[in-house]
C-alpha cells in the first residue's frame, strides 16, 4: 500500500528493505493478537518504489490517483543558488511562463505544484517537509499564487525547526511541514 518515487537507485532498494522490515514486524504482532502464524516468506514486493525523477514522472503511471488518500515526502531540499540548470528548467517547466520570481524559488516548491496538479478532482492531502525558505521573503507569494490555481488549501502547517541529519558532516537544516488539500 505504500508507493513512492526516488531518483537514487540504492535509496530505492532501501526503501523497499525497511518497508519488508516493517510488514514483517506487522506481521509477527498480529500473530501474537490471532495467536496463528501467518506465512511471511517468500517475500513479495508490497513496496511500489519507482526510480525516476518525480517531477518528470507521471504520478498516475505509479499508482492511480483514485487509489490513494494521502502524499507525504521530503522532496530535495535545493535553494536557489545550488540548482543544476537541469532543475532550474524543472521548476520552469512546472511553474509555466510569465510567472516573475520563478528563479528565486526553492526546488522543493515544484513538488508542490506537482502534487496539486495531481490531486485535482480527489479529496487527497498532501503533506512535505521542507525548507523554511518556502515560507519566508517572495517565496510564499509566488508558490501559493501557482497552488491557488489548483484551489490548494493549507490545512496544516509546523513552525520551523532544525532539522540536524545523522550523518558525519552534520547537516543544519531548517524545515517547516506543511499539509494542504
Amino acid at each position: 500500500q505504500f508507493y513512492g518515487i526516488e531518483i537514487n537507485d540504492f535509496a530505492v532498494t532501501v526503501a523497499k528493505t525497511a518497508l519488508w522490515i516493517a510488514e514483517s514486524q506487522m506481521m509477527k504482532e498480529t500473530e501474537k493478537i490471532l495467536l496463528v502464524p501467518l506465512d511471511f516468506l517468500p517475500l513479495k514486493t508490497n513496496a511500489y518504489i519507482v526510480e525516476g525523477n518525480a517531477l518528470r514522472t507521471d504520478w498516475e503511471s505509479v499508482v492511480p490517483k483514485s487509489e490513494l488518500n494521502y502524499i507525504m515526502g521530503n522532496p530535495p531540499f535545493v535553494g536557489k543558488k545550488e540548482q543544476t540548470s537541469e532543475q532550474k528548467k524543472e521548476l520552469m517547466a512546472m511553474y509555466g511562463k510569465g510567472i516573475s520570481g520563478i528563479g528565486n524559488m526553492d526546488y522543493v516548491t515544484g513538488w508542490y505544484i506537482k502534487a496539486a496538479e495531481y490531486m485535482q478532482g480527489t479529496q487527497i492531502v498532501t503533506c512535505f517537509v521542507s525548507t523554511n525558505s518556502i515560507s519566508q521573503g517572495e517565496q510564499p507569494a509566488v508558490l501559493w499564487e501557482k497552488m491557488s490555481h489548483y484551489g490548494a488549501n493549507i490545512i496544516f502547517a509546523y513552525r520551523s525547526f532544525v532539522w540536524a541529519s545523522e550523518a558525519y558532516e552534520k547537516a543544519h537544516v531548517h524545515c517547516v511541514i506543511i499539509g494542504f488539500s
